[in-house]
C-alpha cells in the first residue's frame, strides 16, 4: 500500500537511476488521484507509456530493481494489461504500452491535460487529469473503482465536456464496444449513488447507437434481412 507521494517519488528516483534514454510514464489510477488529494492510498501504481522501446526500457529496469512479473487477476479482465509487477516490499506496478482496455488509449488530448509531477534525468512523471482518471476507471472492474469514480466528480476534478469529448473521440477511432462499458458505469454512479451526470443522455444515446449497428450487422453475417423482422 502506497499511502503518500514520498514513498511514490522515492520508486521514481530508483527508476531514474538505472533507466537509459527519455522517457516519459503517466499515471492514471490511484496514484493520480493522490496527487489530486482524492485519494488517501493506492494498492498499485498505473503507468502507461507510448510505443515498444519505451515500454521495454521500463520493464527491463523494473526488473533490474527486483520486481516481478505477476498475472493479472480477474478485475482486470478487461484491461489488456501489458504486464503487471511486484515487488517483495509491497509495491505493484501495472504497466501499459499506450492502450488499455483493448484500443482506449492515452490520446494527446489525455497528455495535454496532464501535470507535471516529478523528473529526474531521463525521467518524467505526469499524472492525468481527473476528467480522463474518470473514463480511465469508468471501464475496470476493480473493487474500489465507482467509489473512486464518485469520489473525482464529487470534489470537482471532473470536466463532463472533456469527458464526452475525449469519449466521441475515443470511440471514432478506436474500438467502438468501449462506449458500452462506459454507459453502463455512468448509469451505475447515476442510479445506485445519486451523482448528476449532465452528459448521461448524450453517452446513453451513443451506446444505443452502437448496440443497434451491432445487431444490425450480427443479423446481416448471418443472412437475415433486418427490415423483414417484425417491428416493436
Amino acid at each position: 500500500m502506497i499511502t503518500d507521494s514520498i514513498r511514490m517519488t522515492g520508486l521514481m528516483d530508483e527508476l531514474a537511476e538505472v533507466l537509459d534514454g527519455d522517457i516519459d510514464l503517466y499515471m492514471i489510477g490511484g496514484g493520480a488521484m493522490m496527487f489530486l488529494g482524492s485519494k488517501a492510498s493506492t494498492k498499485d501504481i498505473d503507468l502507461v507509456v507510448s510505443g515498444a522501446d519505451a515500454y521495454n526500457a521500463v520493464h527491463r529496469a523494473l526488473e533490474e530493481l527486483g520486481f516481478e512479473s505477476i498475472r493479472p487477476g480477474a478485475g482486470y479482465s478487461r484491461m489488456n494489461l501489458s504486464d503487471m509487477f511486484e515487488r517483495s516490499d509491497g509495491y505493484r506496478i501495472d504497466l501499459f504500452d499506450t492502450k488499455v482496455c483493448s484500443k482506449l488509449r492515452l490520446s494527446d488530448g489525455m497528455r495535454s491535460r496532464s501535470t507535471l509531477r516529478y523528473r529526474n534525468g531521463h525521467l518524467r512523471l505526469f499524472s492525468c487529469s481527473g476528467s480522463d482518471i474518470l473514463i480511465f476507471k469508468s471501464i475496470t472492474e476493480r473493487d474500489g473503482d465507482i467509489d473512486d469514480c464518485s469520489r473525482l466528480i464529487e470534489l470537482n476534478h471532473v470536466d463532463w465536456n472533456v469527458v464526452l469529448g475525449e469519449t466521441v473521440e475515443q470511440v471514432a477511432t478506436g474500438e467502438d464496444v468501449w462506449i458500452t462499458w462506459i454507459a453502463d458505469r455512468l448509469n451505475v454512479l447515476s442510479e445506485t449513488m445519486g451523482v448528476t451526470i449532465p452528459i448521461l443522455g448524450d453517452i446513453n444515446r451513443m451506446a444505443d447507437e452502437y448496440l443497434a449497428k451491432w445487431e444490425k450487422d450480427l443479423l446481416e453475417k448471418a443472412g437475415i434481412d433486418p427490415e423483414t423482422l417484425p417491428k416493436d
